[in-house]
């Protein structure tokens, strides 16, 4: 009887055991491919931007960037300028440029971006930075935190989530221009724009400088020779766009 009772204390302690590791290691896993968002943090004090927008200081839990966008109605508008790349860690006094091409009279926020492909170019696959599933963002005329229902809704996200199923067109950005200048793709389609010019590119939606016809159709800034830029079109519809800094340099994309 009593060898009996030693057996079963083993099975319980053994189990007990197992169990333990196996929290143990479910731990450690947690912690290594999830990002840590502890202390992640953006300070934006009130501020009328004409010309530039200050952020005093950001937290950041992994390398990325900060990007100032309008707010149109209840969702968020295209990015307008976007910081220097940001390493992991704490930053203060930032600030960004609007540039020339911002008018003005629309209403802007700050937002942390990730850098998802540690490539240190902001582009259509970094993401913004989410603490509490809510991406972390300030607006520039209070400084206040922007609520769950606008920051998440994001009209200028890519469909990240076809990038495995859906089909890919090339069109390839030389001295004399883009090429094909005519493209047709069914809806969903990934366009990447390949610069193989010996100059930057930046693809940007018509018109010229607003971008305003496809607002998430829009590289944001220039890129060097044998730099890509990827879009994915899941809106239908004929779509002009140009190089930015060389806007005489004009394509068409038909999304069907």
């Amino acid at each position: 009887m009593k060898r009996s009772y030693y057996i079963l204390g083993l099975i319980i302690l053994g189990g007990f055991l197992l169990a333990a590791k196996y929290y143990t290691n479910s731990q450690i896993l947690h912690s290594v491919t999830k990002p840590q968002t502890v202390g992640t943090s953006l300070q934006v004090s009130s501020q009328i931007a004409t010309s530039s927008v200050v952020i005093n200081s950001v937290t950041l839990p992994t390398a990325g960037f900060l990007a100032v966008r309008t707010v149109e109605g209840d969702r968020l508008g295209q990015v307008v300028e976007i910081s220097q790349y940001l390493t992991k860690g704490k930053h203060t006094d930032i600030t960004i440029n609007l540039g020339d091409f911002y008018e003005g009279g629309k209403a802007l926020l700050v937002m942390a971006y990730t850098d998802d492909r540690n490539d240190k170019v902001f582009n259509d696959v970094d993401q913004p930075l989410l603490v509490d599933g809510i991406p972390l963002a300030r607006y520039v005329s209070t400084g206040e935190p922007v609520p769950a229902n606008i920051a998440n809704n994001n009209q200028n996200a890519n469909a990240l989530h076809t990038m495995g199923t859906s089909t890919m067109a090339t069109v390839r950005y030389t001295d004399t221009g883009f090429e094909p200048k005519e493209l047709s793709v069914p809806v969903g389609t990934i366009v990447m724009f390949v610069n193989e010019s010996s100059a930057g590119m930046w693809v940007a939606s018509n018109e010229h400088p607003g971008h305003s016809i496809l607002p998430t159709f829009d590289q944001f800034k220039s890129l060097p020779k044998g730099s890509t830029y990827r879009y994915t079109f899941d809106v239908k519809g004929m779509w002009e766009y140009h190089d930015h800094s060389k806007p005489d340099m004009i394509g068409t994309v038909d999304v069907m």
